[in-house]
């Protein structure tokens, strides 16, 4: 999982974009071609073979020394005022990081970092759903493959329309990065702060931090998005760690955005490393929207699934019916769960990012996956 988009997501909730930008931006931002039927897809999940199962991962020897947890909290959010209309229909989001370096094109990289944000505006809360790269789904024109694929195959398009075959879910918008694009977003809008839950020392990725709150320039960041080797669940735990880091960006964006202006500086700060892939959008509408967003609002869940081999011995994850259930569920009002009343504008005092919601694996975790018609997940 390379990257992550999190401040990019923050500043745009998704992004609709503006001219072309060139193939040598390290961040892609674009507004995706409505489905050719106007009828709900149906979730497409393939199933997989009897479970094989595939040895744990050993833990790395340790590197170097572990950051103590010195940072604090974000902050409250400030007052907002605006005069920028936001979307009244859900939006769904696709964020892509991927494995490209300095100088490759992440649009025909690996997707390594593959989350969907629902966002319902009317209630104000949402999904950001993590899917773990390995999952094995159809990809249209190539058979059954490794989610990751899809990008290097046919970058944000066929991504996309693979993630609306999946999940069966109208994916309208895109960001795609590599790791400097992420790395110098984050530098330039200041760090984020993180909460980290459980000790990390990954010499593979450099996340060597003990739990509590960190303030991450963009390196710490990245460190801690590709964490997957001494974590309890591997790239489950990734894909939601991932997902505290979009979130922290939000709640340092509405700490620091009282108003239009503030939505252009951060907005700003992502032109200045974006190439924008389509015509003029709705960009400064959904950074609007973004604003108005308590993280504690957006459940941080991890696509249900179990790891397995597929052809050729390849490790891959299975996505099976309670992957289903829950596109199924996110479908009317982009919440997974039980919605909670509509949230207002009003400031609040505490300061804590959402739940993660880690539903699986079944077999690398004692955390259960939902068994019933519909999946409950408990809001914050």
């Amino acid at each position: 999982m390379r990257r992550l988009a999190a401040i990019a997501v923050t500043v745009a909730l998704a992004a609709a974009a503006c001219s072309s930008g060139g193939s040598h931006r390290d961040l892609h931002i674009g507004k995706l071609p409505a489905p050719t039927s106007t009828a709900p897809l149906a979730p497409t999940i393939v199933l997989p073979p009897p479970d094989l199962g595939r040895p744990p991962i050993p833990e790395p020897a340790n590197a170097g020394g572990i950051l103590p947890a010195t940072g604090v909290p974000f902050g409250a959010p400030i007052p907002f005022t605006s005069s920028v209309p936001v979307p009244s229909g859900l939006v769904f989001v696709l964020t892509v990081g991927t494995d490209a370096r300095a100088g490759d094109d992440p649009r025909r990289a690996h997707g390594d970092a593959i989350h969907l944000l629902c966002v319902n505006p009317q209630s104000r809360q949402g999904t950001l759903l993590g899917f773990p790269r390995d999952s094995w789904v159809q990809i249209p024109g190539h058979g059954n493959g490794k989610l990751t694929n899809a990008m290097a195959l046919g970058g944000p398009t066929l991504m996309a329309e693979t993630i609306r075959r999946l999940t069966g879910l109208p994916v309208q918008y895109y960001v795609v990065t590599g790791f400097q694009g992420f790395t110098d977003i984050v530098n330039e809008l200041g760090g984020v702060d993180v909460n980290v839950e459980r000790r990390m020392n990954d010499g593979y990725s450099g996340a060597r931090f003990q739990p509590g709150w960190h303030h991450f320039d963009g390196g710490a960041a990245l460190a801690y998005s590709r964490d997957r080797h001494d974590v309890a669940a591997g790239d489950f735990t990734r894909s939601g760690n991932q997902g505290n880091l979009v979130l922290a960006a939000l709640g340092k964006m509405r700490h620091e955005v009282g108003n239009d202006n503030g939505l252009r500086r951060w907005i700003g700060v992502l032109l200045r490393h974006a190439a924008l892939d389509s015509g003029p959008g709705p960009l400064l509408q959904l950074a609007a929207l973004a604003r108005r967003i308590d993280p504690r609002s957006i459940t941080n869940v991890v696509v249900p699934g179990r790891v397995g081999t597929a052809a050729g011995g390849q490790s891959v994850v299975y996505l099976g019916p309670d992957a289903q259930r829950v596109f199924v569920d996110l479908r009317p009002d982009a919440v997974v769960g039980t919605p909670g009343p509509p949230v207002t504008d009003t400031p609040s005092t505490t300061t804590s990012t959402s739940t993660t919601t880690t539903l699986a694996p079944t077999e690398r975790t004692t955390t259960p996956v939902p068994t019933s018609s519909s999946t409950t997940v408990p809001r914050v």
